[in-house]
């Protein structure tokens, strides 16, 4: 694992950031399927609405709760080999923090 320098960290932080916006707007989409009534009585809609925030708050809470600087490079590298964070996010990042977080996808890819 990688140790990221300060200035490293601070864009590790705008991505993950970013990357929790992602997650929350990929989540409303999803809940909006689930709120036309169709064939389901209303509390049918509830349970299976809250089944769905109840797992995703699961979720966000294993992905994002509790984070330290220590923690930074395996969160973003967790968020891009989960194509929640792009290449083009990961670009933000020096030559060296980009070569590794490409190498690991790769590897855990075979």
């Amino acid at each position: 694992m990688m140790e990221l320098s300060k200035s490293q960290k601070k864009i590790a932080r705008q991505l993950i950031s970013k990357a929790l916006q992602r997650e929350c707007k990929t989540f409303l989409e999803e809940v909006k399927d689930i709120l036309p009534l169709r064939d389901q009585t209303p509390h049918e809609v509830y349970l299976n609405l809250y089944k769905k925030v109840t797992d995703f708050d699961k979720h966000i809470a294993t992905q994002y709760d509790g984070l330290s600087g220590s923690r930074y490079f395996m969160a973003v590298f967790s968020l891009f080999y989960n194509n929640v964070l792009t290449e083009d996010d990961i670009k933000l990042f020096d030559e060296e923090v980009q070569q590794n977080l490409m190498a690991m996808k790769q590897n855990w890819d075979l």
